[in-house]
């Protein structure tokens, strides 16, 4: 069973959070055009993950989570981000998460260790299902993008031959 006391704990604690993203990201030289992004936007990103965190573990539905998902990694694509650090941001988040837990969640007894575990769990799920809609809306704009090229080189074409 999932902790509720563990999840309410991380949503009050999401700017602490959110700060151990923050020097992952600075200390990281694996995702120059993610630390480009004002940090505005990547804080606006931890928050909405994080302060909703019991909604989606609990009863938030794949299709929102999906919806929002993609549309970041078509903006993602859109921004030029390589898709590698789109997902790499994603695991900074989950290792800040779980950091969090392991760092500051006082495990006295079995049923305390087997929460954390439990919660550990569902947030690898969690995260691997944002890293997959993240890379289906990167995909999107990717296909979309090309789609569109297509098109206007079939309009320059036919424009050229008349």
């Amino acid at each position: 069973m999932l902790s509720t006391k563990l999840v309410h704990r991380i949503e009050d604690q999401w700017e602490q959070i959110s700060g151990r993203f923050f020097r992952l990201l600075r200390s990281s030289q694996e995702v120059p055009h993610i630390a480009a992004i004002p940090e505005s936007a990547l804080n606006e990103m931890c928050r909405r993950i994080l302060r909703n965190l019991g909604d989606w573990l609990v009863s938030g539905s794949e299709s929102e989570i999906a919806w929002y998902y993609e549309k970041i990694g078509a903006d993602r694509h859109r921004q030029g981000i390589p898709l590698s650090e789109a997902i790499r941001a994603l695991q900074f988040m989950k290792n800040s998460t779980i950091s969090f837990i392991q760092d500051e969640i006082r495990i006295e007894n079995t049923v305390d260790l087997y929460a954390e575990e439990e919660l550990e769990n569902r947030l690898g799920k969690f995260f691997d299902l944002l890293i997959f809609h993240l890379a289906r809306g990167y995909e999107s704009a990717i296909a979309a993008k090309e789609k569109h090229d297509a098109i206007a080189a079939k309009v320059l074409h036919t424009s050229a031959g008349h």
